[in-house]
């Protein structure tokens, strides 16, 4: 029975965040997230949470730094000219929190954008109209939400229950 609660737990806080990104179902969000957002999640894994690092930058700061506009056109113009290894590989050695933060923030809604303006199916908060710092803001929540997914793992974290095996 609790594996259920569990589970119900973890529906209702993704109905949530679907209904705030603007999808109506759980469904539409998931297929976006295969679409453009689990590669960048999957980077902000291996590049930050799989080391062991846990710093949230404050949340009014990390939307003052990150220049939403002019980073996704900058993103935007490197896909075009085919700088692949600019935009996918860039030099991380002297990056903080919220540089972690900021490149899923921009990876993702670049990504949405770009795929948006060749009307590729997928692509969807481009059709938003949401400010730039709105859209800031509802991507940083996105990835904590995606961040405590991540951490409570399968199970409901407030009685610290899991549906997997303990590891040994």
């Amino acid at each position: 029975m609790s594996i259920v609660m569990n589970l119900s737990a973890a529906l209702r806080s993704r109905q949530r965040m679907a209904t705030r990104l603007g999808f109506e179902t759980v469904r539409e969000l998931e297929g976006w997230e295969e679409e453009i957002v689990l590669d960048h999640f999957a980077n902000f894994i291996c590049d930050y949470l799989a080391h062991g690092y846990t710093v949230e930058p404050d949340k009014r700061d990390l939307v003052k730094f990150i220049d939403l506009e002019k980073s996704v056109d900058e993103r935007i113009q490197m896909l075009e000219e085919r700088r692949f290894e600019m935009v996918l590989d860039p030099d991380k050695s002297e990056w903080t929190a919220r540089d972690h933060y900021k490149q899923f923030v921009i990876g993702v809604v670049a990504d949405d954008y770009w795929l948006g303006k060749y009307e590729v199916e997928g692509a969807v908060l481009w059709t938003r109209g949401w400010t730039p710092k709105e859209t800031t803001i509802k991507m940083i929540r996105f990835l904590e939400f995606l961040v405590k997914e991540w951490a409570d793992g399968p199970g409901d974290s407030s009685v610290r229950e899991k549906t997997h095996a303990p590891r040994s």
